[in-house]
This record gives C-alpha cells, sequence and structure tokens, in this order.
C-alpha cells in the first residue's frame, strides 16, 4: 500500500501519495513548502510546514 501525507495547501487539506513527491522545497523564511510530484503538480503547503518537512525528511532519509 502506498503512503499519504496530508497537508494543508492554498486551497485547503490535501493528500499527496509519497511514491509521487519527487522534490520539495522552503520557501519565504520557512513559510512556504513546494512538493513536486512526478507528474508535475505543485502543491504550495501553508501550515504544519516543519511537521510536514520532518515527515518526508524521515520517508525518503534525508539527514
Amino acid at each position: 500500500m502506498t503512503g499519504w501525507i496530508k497537508a494543508m495547501t492554498e486551497v485547503g487539506m490535501t493528500r499527496i501519495r509519497m511514491d509521487a513527491i519527487c522534490a520539495y522545497q522552503e520557501t519565504d523564511g520557512g513559510s512556504k513548502l513546494l512538493v513536486y510530484t512526478k507528474d508535475n503538480s505543485l502543491f504550495e503547503i501553508v501550515e504544519g510546514i516543519e511537521a510536514t518537512i520532518n515527515i518526508l525528511d524521515s520517508e525518503f532519509g534525508v539527514n
């Protein structure tokens, strides 16, 4: 089963498949998190950024 992450985006609560994520980037001094997916979708996460980064870093083995 594929893992999912729930995140508050500019359009509301969004669920993103973990295996679809190909990159993520913190911007605006940590006030936004951009998540890029393999199908060229871009999600702008606006709440719970630090927690979301921790989940993504753990999932992808980022130290």
